[in-house]
This record gives structure tokens, C-alpha cells and sequence, in this order.
């Protein structure tokens, strides 16, 4: 059972998750993986890079470490680094954020045999808005040295995840392209390297309950698609003629309806508030919300239900039926003011399989509202071991 409180045009989609199989690769020693940038290597990224990871190793072949800490440059963590011309930074020191990186790491893998190293980097926003591209790559390839010898190693691997598409200078941030393609040209041109792209995964609720479009951080679930993004580039860069199980980085996230092709809950039992039997396609009541059709920008296209606003909310309960293991729940959303379609205040969902509602989240929609969703300022907005 899933109820839904919300006051819109709307229509639904869930999906669930595979069943993972057993570990793939086997090699002598533990995989360290290194996690660490600004605040958008947030749970559940680490996580999620962990879960698949270790379906790909097995959970005892691998070691998770990750340290984050919001809005700082690169030069907390390369010690050496130097500033671009006509610069002149704060006088904090640098390197601190990289020190304490590696006493995390020094307790994690202490007495423990190292198959393989790799550095999962998001980080560059605000070496970005400072105007510090010039010495980005050089910087990251510093950090890179600073690992090889602290760790006695002759290779790590990375993988970089580009910053994504709010970072443009078309938008105002002064490097935004230049860190861009320092990302991009240390993947590709590196034989250690790899990277990923973001720019899909920014249009949503972020993790202060605002919705964005193409904003600067991501939603829950596109931190879940990009830790499994980390991983699978991270066990290829380990293992090249890996054949690996797409169960393992199963993790989806739905930038616009067009994306979804089929979900769980089409053709399943729904029931709740009634909509607006006088609006366009009101009249064919709950049901048309899970029929797998999703309405375009036009609201009288037949495909939208409306919710008149209540005190009490939109509640909507769909059935699947059977016990069922949900991996993302989904809500197309129209905003048209002339329609009077607006965006709704606030959203809660919660689950049951014995007629016992449980709370998976609650979330405020329509501006500032923060529910627990990461430690602002800690120095453990991922946390590791």
C-alpha cells in the first residue's frame, strides 16, 4: 500500500528492483575505493557505489571509504597547490580536507593486502565559481601524486564526475566550462582514468525539499543512479574484459515521463481522492493514473486528472497487489498557472504490506523546507568507515 498527499495534475509510475547474483570477479587482496569531493558526493551515493561494487567483488573483497565536505576548492586537498595569475586565496591552509581523508583511509586499511586502488572524485564546483580553471587539472593530477606515494602504489585508477550543466558560464559561473573539460580531458587522455556525466540527473527535488530544473545538486535517486555510474566505470577501469551484470547498476532515474517506458504499477488497483470529474479527463476517474500514458505541456490533452486543493491533501492509494521490493516511485507533475495546475506544498509516502502505514519520506516542495537529508557543514556529509 502507498498513499500520496498532493494537490495537482498528476499521474504515477513505480519501479521495482532484480535480484542481484553472486560476485563476478575474484582476485587475491581487498579493492580500496576512495570516495571524496563537495557536498554532491552525499549519501546515498556512497552507498549505492557500495552495494555495487560489492556484487561485483564480493562484500568482503571490498573497502568503502569516503569523506566529503561542502563548497571547498581543490587546493584542500592538494597540498602543493598553487594559484592561478593575478590570485590571491584566502590564507587557509591546503591539503587539510586531503589529510583527513587519508587518516580514514589509514584506519580502514590497516594490516589489510590491497588488490587495486581507485579515487572517485565529484568535486570542482567552486574551483569553478572562483575562476580557478587554469589550474584545475594540474591540481587533480597532483592529487592523484599525493596518493600513489602515500599509499606505496605504482597505479590508481579514478573516476571523475563531470560538474554538471548548472556550472555553465553561459549561466554566470566564471570556469564552469573550463572545469568541465578539465573532467572530461583527464578521463579520456589518462590510462588510469575514466568519467561520467551528470547533466540528466539535476531536474527534481534537491536535498533541501526545492524543486529545480537543472540545478546544481541532484535528486535522492539520481545520487543512486550516479554512485552505480562511479561503479561501473571504477570495476572496468579494474578489470577491462569484465562482463558484468547490469542487475548490479540497476538504479534509474526519470529526467522527464519520455523516459519511462513500463513500470510496476500499470493496470494495478488505485483508489482515494476523486478528481475533477468537470476537468478534461477527469472523467475517467483514479484508474487513468496508472494506464502508462503521461500527459504533454497541454492540459486539456485528456491525460491530466485535477485535484482540486483541500485542507486535507490529495491522498492516493495504489495496490501492487503482492509484496514487491520498490526501488523508485515517480509523480508527472503539470505546472500551468493559467490551467490553475500549480506545484503542490508538500508530498508524503509511506508503504504497508499488512495495512500498517510505515513513512519512507516527507518531503516540502514549494521552497526552503530541510528534512534531515544531509548534515550541512559536517564534515561527514558521506561518511565512511
Amino acid at each position: 500500500m502507498m498513499r500520496h498527499r498532493m494537490p495537482w495534475l498528476l499521474a504515477l509510475c513505480i519501479s521495482v528492483s532484480a535480484c542481484l547474483t553472486t560476485p563476478v570477479l575474484a582476485q587475491n587482496g581487498k579493492h580500496l575505493f576512495i570516495l571524496s569531493g563537495q557536498s554532491n558526493m552525499r549519501q546515498p551515493l556512497p552507498d549505492a557505489f557500495k552495494a555495487s561494487v560489492s556484487q561485483v567483488f564480493g562484500q568482503d573483497k571490498v573497502i568503502v571509504v569516503t569523506h566529503a565536505h561542502p563548497s571547498q576548492p581543490i587546493r584542500r586537498w592538494y597540498k602543493n597547490w598553487i594559484p592561478p595569475k593575478g590570485v590571491e586565496p584566502d590564507e587557509k591552509p591546503n591539503g587539510t580536507l586531503y589529510d583527513a581523508l587519508m587518516k580514514r583511509v589509514a584506519k580502514a586499511i590497516a594490516g589489510k593486502s590491497l588488490a587495486s586502488v581507485t579515487f572517485i572524485w565529484m568535486q570542482g564546483e567552486a574551483d569553478a565559481g572562483q575562476g580557478w580553471g587554469a589550474v584545475y587539472e594540474k591540481s587533480f593530477l597532483g592529487v592523484l601524486e599525493q596518493f600513489t606515494r602515500d599509499l606505496k602504489r605504482d597505479r590508481i585508477h579514478f573516476v571523475l564526475g563531470r560538474i554538471n550543466d548548472y556550472w555553465l558560464a553561459s549561466k554566470g559561473v566564471k570556469d564552469g566550462d573550463v572545469v568541465r573539460a578539465a573532467h572530461v580531458k583527464l578521463g579520456k587522455d589518462h590510462p588510469n582514468g575514466d568519467w561520467v556525466d551528470t547533466d540528466d540527473l539535476n531536474t527534481g527535488v534537491n536535498p533541501w525539499g526545492i524543486y529545480e530544473i537543472d540545478g546544481g545538486h541532484f535528486p535522492t535517486p539520481a545520487y543512486r543512479v550516479l554512485g552505480q555510474r562511479f561503479a561501473r566505470k571504477a570495476c572496468k577501469l579494474i578489470d577491462p574484459d569484465a562482463q558484468l551484470d547490469d542487475r548490479h547498476f540497476g538504479a534509474v532515474f526519470c529526467d522527464t515521463a519520455d523516459d519511462i517506458k513500463s513500470h510496476q504499477a500499470i493496470g494495478k488497483k488505485i483508489s482515494g481522492t476523486k478528481p475533477d470529474a468537470k476537468r478534461r479527463g477527469g472523467g475517467k476517474g483514479l484508474p487513468a493514473l496508472l494506464d502508462g500514458k503521461y500527459g504533454s505541456a497541454d492540459p486539456t490533452d485528456g491525460h491530466w486528472l485535477a485535484f482540486p486543493p483541500t485542507p486535507k491533501g490529495v491522498e492516493l492509494v495504489v495496490d501492487l497487489g503482492s509484496r514487491q521490493s520498490v526501488t523508485g516511485i515517480g509523480v508527472d507533475i503539470l505546472i500551468n498557472k493559467k490551467a490553475g495546475a500549480l506545484f503542490p506544498k508538500s508530498m508524503a509516502i509511506s508503504m504497508s504490506d499488512d495495512g500498517k502505514e510505515s513513512l519512507l519520506s516527507k518531503t516540502i516542495l514549494s521552497g526552503g523546507g530541510f528534512e534531515g537529508l544531509l548534515e550541512w557543514g559536517s564534515m561527514d556529509l558521506a561518511k565512511g568507515p
